[in-house]
């Protein structure tokens, strides 16, 4: 069995004999195996045991593994947790709780002491455990395909790997391998309480399967081995679309192209979707079907603009041609948005190019063929053009902001006015752009909202002939 851990440790693991490993080490069977089997490898180690404080027995079984590592002349640290108090804190079942302290003190004391990795042993029958109480959990591909012998990042460090030397290795060799170096380990009695779900699977539902198929737990191990190397294609394939349309990060919050996204297979848009979330929400465990089915569906939907809560205070949020996935403190950028500074006015003279913040250009041209005016005018579906009656306006036009309280009379209201605020919110205009959105004004009155809605005091008539064609747009040169 050395050789077989010793190939684990080298291919999978990709360590070497050299590196400082860091060892979980409970004193039961697999944690007692994966120790002695490393102290006869020569790795060097360093054995870590948390007391979780669940059990009578707890303070005198830390005593144990540290006279076990004091036999095999491995070094020792240990602490003491309050599981019960961190999950009441958290809302958080007990085993849920326990684990997540028992990693995060391993992986503190590993960065502590620069360890290359930490070891656990998790051995091939906890494997088939793992893979059956994902499948009747109703899990996709990621929980089906079990535990990986090598995972980094992991929700516990970015750098440091969780390392399973075992997990190909079943509970009957190490047993084996226990006797045969004549070492006792601690006998857990919690592992035979059947009111904890993966204890009932071990005990009583994987031998009722063994009676449909006697080789059920070879062929669960080898069903998450295919799940697996399928899973690492599809991940390799979510990286790619990822960079293809992811278009800022910040804190709190990614973006990415919308229609590229779209065009994404399914199984593509839910693991890009997933990645997404716990990039944002690390190790989170209830991110179940309905959630990203929701997600895609809204993603997918035909309304440009809109937002949703998805979960885990997590928002999600179409933005035109963009969708957002951010906490709700996150405060989004807006430096893609056309805008001018409150408070000051910008003269746009005819036939004129002012350029505004963030990098756009308001472009001002005379048209000199009314009739083909009213044809283009007529015909166009670019929101960021329009032409413009200004016969008998006051010039020169000026762009700015909003002012509280003003109106504009929108064009298919029949000379209706309606609040500018009002009109913004309904026509979706992102909220983080309202206050510093250019209006295009005569006066006191506003003429045009580029990309949105054009006044109905400028509008395009048979008999129009002093007509300007504007256009707002990104300046590509800057």
């Amino acid at each position: 069995m050395l050789d077989k851990i010793a190939r684990v440790l080298q291919y999978e693991g990709k360590l070497e004999a050299t590196d400082l490993l860091m060892v979980g080490v409970s004193g039961g069977p697999d944690s007692l195996c994966l120790l002695h089997a490393l102290r006869d490898l020569r790795y060097n180690i360093i054995a870590a045991h948390v007391n979780h404080g669940l059990r009578s027995e707890a303070d005198e079984e830390t005593q144990l593994v540290k006279q076990y590592t004091e036999e095999l002349g491995v070094e020792f640290i240990s602490c003491k947790v309050d599981v019960l108090s961190y999950a009441n804190e958290h809302s958080i079942s007990i085993e849920e709780a326990a684990r997540t302290m028992r990693y995060r003190y391993l992986f503190e004391q590993a960065e502590k002491i620069g360890a290359s990795a930490v070891l656990v042993g998790h051995n091939a029958d906890d494997q088939v455990e793992t893979i059956l109480m994902h499948l009747l959990r109703g899990s996709g591909l990621a929980g089906l395909r079990g535990m990986e012998y090598r995972s980094v990042p992991n929700p516990w460090s970015e750098y440091i790997p969780l390392i399973r030397p075992l997990l190909s290795t079943w509970r009957e060799d190490i047993l084996k391998y226990l006797a045969e170096n004549d070492l006792n380990p601690i006998s857990d009695q919690s592992n035979l309480d059947t009111t904890f779900f993966r204890n009932r699977l071990r005990h009583e539902l994987l031998p009722i399967l063994e009676k449909y198929n006697p080789r059920i737990r070879e062929n669960l191990q080898r069903a998450g081995q295919i799940l697996r190397d399928d899973y690492a294609v599809l991940q390799h394939l979510t990286n790619e679309a990822w960079e293809r349309n992811l278009v800022r990060q910040g804190p709190g919050y990614l973006s990415f192209q919308l229609t590229g996204f779209r065009k994404l297979s399914p199984s593509i848009q839910r693991y890009l979707l997933r990645k997404a979330i716990s990039y944002h929400v690390s190790g989170l465990h209830n991110v179940d079907f309905e959630c990203i089915e929701r997600g895609i569906g809204f993603l997918c939907d035909d309304k440009p603009y809109n937002q949703a809560d998805l979960l885990a205070g997590l928002r999600i949020i179409k933005d035109g041609g963009l969708f957002w996935l951010a906490t709700k403190q996150a405060d989004l950028p807006g430096s893609d948005y056309p805008a001018v500074s409150a408070g000051k006015e910008l003269i746009l003279q005819i036939s004129f190019t002012l350029f505004v913040n963030n990098s756009w250009k308001l472009q001002s041209v005379v048209v000199q063929d009314p009739e083909l005016a009213i044809q283009q005018s007529f015909a166009n579906l670019d929101p960021f053009q329009a032409w413009l009656d200004v016969g008998g306006l006051e010039l020169p036009m000026v762009v700015r902001c909003r002012k509280t309280g003003e109106r504009i009379q929108p064009l298919g209201m029949n000379g209706h006015s309606m609040k500018v605020s009002d009109l913004m919110i309904n026509l979706k205009l992102p909220k983080r752009a309202r206050s510093t959105w250019p209006l295009v004004c005569s006066g006191v009155d506003i003429l045009w909202i580029p990309g949105y809605r054009l006044s109905h005091l400028v509008r395009i008539k048979p008999n129009s002939r002093s007509i300007v064609h504007l256009t707002l747009s990104k300046d590509l040169g800057t």
